[in-house]
């Protein structure tokens, strides 16, 4: 099942993104995992992205292996406010899949930490 929502990103309590895509997967079949250990989440950030996030982000981006994971970890979790469906804050973690344009990268979206 996949399922794809809506969002506006928050960052340290401001605004950084005016529509970012929440795509959600759930297709993990392996026994003994719990529903939410399923749960795949990515989130694109399509339009209206700050300068200092996307600054950011780019960073992360270009960056491979141990370095794009210490710039993604370094980040506070972002707070993304679902259409219709509450709020989320989790951690971004760096891409698999690496596009050239920061609009077609889905960063996966981990646990948030603390």
């Amino acid at each position: 099942m996949t399922e794809l929502i809506h969002a506006s990103a928050y960052h340290g309590g401001r605004l950084v993104c005016d529509r970012a895509l929440v795509t959600v997967i759930a297709r993990d079949e392996r026994l003994g995992l719990a529903p939410r250990e399923r749960r795949h989440m990515t989130v694109r950030f399509v339009h209206g992205i700050e300068p200092a996030f996307r600054a950011q982000l780019m960073q992360i981006l270009r960056r491979r292996g141990a370095r794009s994971r210490r710039l993604a970890a370094a980040l506070d979790p972002v707070e993304l406010e679902l259409d219709g469906a509450g709020r989320l804050a989790a951690r971004i973690e760096p891409p698999t899949v690496r596009h050239c344009s920061l609009e077609q990268t889905d960063f996966r979206l981990g646990r948030r930490d603390g």
